[in-house]
């Protein structure tokens, strides 16, 4: 059995386990490793961003018009996402740098699974053996092999 790392992901945190399938046991176990929170992905905008900067009057009622503008968004959301799965990768892509790491179990949210990969180093990607596209993070430990049965 190859040394395996089981990793679930979503835009939230991953958790990844070794996966302990040896002839003593009967059943595989999962010893958990690391477990990463990025705590940006759960910030709300107006959290991280002021109030005034970028409000602009409007020009539509008259002299006395106190309505503000809220300026143009800029995409803010899809670019807070590119940087959550930037994040991710490169604790991701530390964790299989290990040469003990042979292959990858992945289950990343649909949302963003091709983002990962994508994002992931040649070499990690190439461990990876299962990509699933499911959010698997909040499945107890001892259901989470079920899932990766083919």
């Amino acid at each position: 059995m190859k040394n395996t790392l089981v990793v679930v992901t979503d835009l939230g945190g991953f958790k990844a386990y070794r996966l302990d399938k040896n002839e003593m046991n009967s059943t595989p176990r999962l010893e958990l490793l690391e477990e990463f929170t990025n705590a940006m992905a759960h910030a709300r905008l107006w959290e991280m961003m002021t109030d005034f900067s970028g409000r602009f009057p409007r020009r539509t009622g008259g002299a006395h018009a106190t309505a503000m503008s809220d300026g143009e968004r800029h995409n803010i959301e899809l670019e807070m996402r590119k940087r959550g799965v930037r994040r991710l990768a490169g604790r991701l892509n530390s964790l299989m740098r290990e040469a003990q790491v042979e292959q990858c179990w992945l289950a990343a949210s649909r949302e963003m699974n091709h983002q990962l990969l994508n994002e992931l180093d040649p070499k990690a990607r190439a461990k990876i053996g299962l990509n699933i596209s499911v959010d698997l993070t909040k499945v107890s430990r001892s259901d989470l092999l079920r899932h990766f049965q083919t």
